[in-house]
């Protein structure tokens, strides 16, 4: 029996604790138990100054390492509370804080159809499914060891580099997760709580999740009320009567803590130096600073919803598609910053206040070297290999082939005289070093010197020009694209029968790009070691007829390229004196329409077409003139089908002929088995850095048909 002044003793402090428990609001005890799950402490409020107007009823940003969002579970006691804190801080939660950063950092690529769709991750965006797949790669007992931590530092091989380092609010977020367990958290409960009186539902944009520090934006997270604001109720409930508080507005998103992570984990792994997209004016180099500088040249602040930075990320005019799609939170995070950029911002905790913020961006990021628009990238499919990075600023990217044939038949690739055979065609490394901070690089083919070139980029040009220097054996920039693809006469890569399978020769080069979109102008003006006849009347040899190195013929050029959103058109023009008082004129026009987003049908197709015609005149007496002087001529046509972004359906055709003297195209009297027409039909398909095609080819020579058309499955890796 509990003697009577105890007993009033022990009312006396219940009737203390509910009153402590009622003058908390379920806001402060919302805040209190998140900060709890976290494992992070409550800052004391500041006092309030004498006079001071009481502060907004919006909710300030989260701090470094703190997650807004979370309840408390349901049944969870002060005893059960009191219990939990002196175990020690509890882990942050999976489902509200792990999960949604992995969907913005990995999910990109680590999904089914993306870059590294062929590694041991894949994401799906359902928590319970991922925190399994997760947990293949952390170890609890020795945090610091699991791969998961290991791979986004760089400290072991990762295809997408390094993402967070060891100091950053990320990884010591996910370190807590491991070192607690790494355990799945129940799913959060609806709340259901009725609002106060005094609040009103707050605008869907002031209860917009703000990110932590470090941690962008994402759609996996649900809308979570501020202070002093209403929970959300159900459909059925009460809404709480209108009130007169003023909401705060909800601050620009901050580049280094929000925007930098999103165009990290998907942009960078493109436009990087080295990377697929390395020869665009967008690159990142992993700098906060440096890469704001890149991105804010792509900001309309005019019209932030406008900005190249934009509607390239959703797809528009942007050869990797569409890698924010609308509605994904991730984009609202990167124009809230750009719609900033029109007035000045509140400075970041921790840095000096900023200047006045300019009208247009007043730092241009270093233009890597430019030959002409290039189309959107060949790709055929979804994702490019990310190289491998090597010490020292250098990148190494590779590609090997391996192609079965089926050869010398016409009409049936399965009869008796059809031979068999087994092929490499591509067994390259690529070694490149172009750093954004480095105004020269250094790109060439390290097994067997295929080509080698040292540029340099021209600094402190008035924009939008652009202008790039380079020396080496050049890859020569004659057509649309000059390395492995010129389709004249309807053959590519190493089956190229009229220019050089790769024309990569001794010369310099000057790469001018003006840039005024969405229209791009580019001129480029060569000069080489050119072709030579080794007889007066010789004819000459487009693909290997070039003079020795000892008695060299220069040749000149210039290819002029014109980009408007998915059209690129190219004129190239090329002048070589032969000797003997011939010289050769060589001219080429090639279009593309690559794959025009955002209309029905057309955005399921890409169309090239191309011309070429060399023309040898001139010379003595008796060679050249009326009679002698001849002309080459190829063409080309290629339509591919896209029903997926990884698989197309090609066709491609091409006519070529040789010593033409007479007509416009082709010299009936003057045909040989040289002068034909290829029919190519290829299904190919790829994933990220492996790809697999089928090709049939039907070669018709103009005279003295040969069996020599061609089945080939051919599988090409690229790193």
């Amino acid at each position: 029996m509990v003697p009577s002044r105890w007993r009033v003793v022990v009312i006396v402090v219940g009737l203390l604790s509910a009153a402590i428990a009622r003058a908390q609001s379920p806001q402060e005890k919302k805040r209190s138990d998140i900060l709890k799950e976290l494992g992070l402490k409550k800052k004391p409020p500041a006092p309030p100054e004498a006079g001071a107007p009481p502060p907004p009823v919006a909710e300030p940003p989260a701090e470094e390492g703190e997650e807004a969002g979370g309840v408390r579970k349901p049944g969870e006691d002060k005893a059960g509370a009191e219990k939990k804190a002196a175990a020690g801080p509890a882990a942050p939660s999976f489902q509200r804080a792990i999960h949604p950063l992995l969907m913005t950092t990995c999910k990109p690529c680590h999904t089914a159809g993306g870059p590294a769709q062929l590694s041991h991750l894949l994401l799906t965006g359902d928590p319970a499914t991922d925190h399994h797949a997760i947990a293949r790669f952390v170890k609890a007992r020795d945090p610091d060891a699991s791969a998961l931590l290991s791979k986004v530092t760089g400290t072991t091989p990762h295809g997408g580099g390094p993402l967070w380092p060891t100091t950053s609010a990320q990884y010591q977020r996910v370190a807590a997760w491991i070192r607690g367990g790494a355990k799945l958290d129940a799913a959060p409960q609806p709340q259901t709580t009725p609002a106060p009186e005094a609040a009103a539902p707050a605008p869907r944009a002031a209860r917009q999740h703000q990110p932590a520090a470090g941690q962008p934006a994402t759609g996996a997270l649900a809308p979570e009320p501020a202070a002093g604001q209403a929970p959300a109720v159900p459909a059925e409930s009460t809404p709480a009567p209108p009130a007169t508080t003023t909401l705060a507005q909800p601050r620009p998103s901050r580049f280094a803590a929000d925007v930098h992570p999103i165009l990290l984990s998907t942009c960078a792994l493109c436009h990087r130096p080295g990377g697929p997209a390395g020869m665009t004016r967008l690159l990142f180099s992993g700098d906060a600073a440096k890469d704001e500088a890149a991105a804010r040249a792509f900001v309309d602040v005019q019209a932030p919803e406008r900005s190249p930075l934009i509607t390239k990320s959703s797809g528009q005019m942007h050869g990797g598609g569409a890698v924010l799609p609308a509605g994904d939170a991730r984009m609202e995070t990167i124009l809230s910053w750009a719609r900033g950029l029109a007035a000045p911002a509140a400075p970041e905790a921790g840095t000096a206040p900023p200047g006045p913020t300019p009208a247009a961006p007043t730092v241009q990021p270093p233009a890597p070297p430019a030959a002409a628009p290039p189309p959107p990238p060949d790709l055929g499919g979804h994702g490019m290999p990310a190289g491998l990075a090597l010490p020292l600023g250098f990148m190494l990217d590779g590609r090997f082939s391996l192609d079965y044939e089926r050869r010398q038949f016409t009409g049936n690739p399965f009869g008796g005289a059809s031979v068999n055979a087994l092929r490499s065609y591509h067994h390259f490394l690529f070694l490149s070093h172009d750093a954004a901070e480095d105004p020269c690089g250094l790109s060439l083919e390290v097994l067997t010197l295929q080509f080698w070139e040292a540029h340099c980029r021209v600094p402190r040009l008035p924009a939008p020009l652009r202008l790039t220097l380079a020396g080496g054996k050049i890859v020569v920039p004659f057509g649309a694209d000059p390395l492995f693809h010129q389709n004249y006469g309807g053959l590519g890569g190493f089956d190229q029968p009229v220019l050089p399978v790769i024309w990569a020769i001794e010369g310099a080069a000057a790469h001018l790009v003006v840039d005024r979109r969405p229209i791009v102008v580019t001129d480029d003006l060569f000069v080489i070691r050119g072709y030579a006849l080794p007889h007066a009347d010789s004819i000459i040899n487009l693909q290997s007829g070039f003079s020795p190195e000892d008695a060299t013929k220069l040749g000149f050029g210039n290819r002029i390229g014109l980009s408007w959103m998915f059209v690129s058109a190219w004129y190239s023009a090329y002048y070589n004196p032969l000797g003997f008082g011939r010289r050769l004129f060589m001219q080429a026009l090639d279009l593309t329409v690559w794959r025009p987003r955002g209309i029905p049908v057309l955005q399921h197709f890409s169309l090239s077409a191309g011309l070429l015609r060399a023309d040898v005149s001139g010379g003595g007496p008796g060679v050249g003139g009326v009679g002698f002087d001849y002309y080459d001529f190829a063409d080309y046509l290629q339509l591919r089908y896209h029903p997926f972004d990884w698989l197309y359906i090609q066709y491609r055709t091409g006519l070529r002929t040789f010593d033409n003297r007479r007509g416009v195209i082709v010299d009936n009297t003057r045909l040989t088995s040289a002068d034909a027409s290829t029919h190519n039909f290829g299904v190919v398909a790829r994933y990220h850095g492996l790809t697999a095609g089928l090709y049939y080819f039907i070669n018709l020579e103009k005279v003295d048909e040969i069996p020599n058309d061609l089945v080939r499955l051919s599988v090409v890796y690229e790193f």
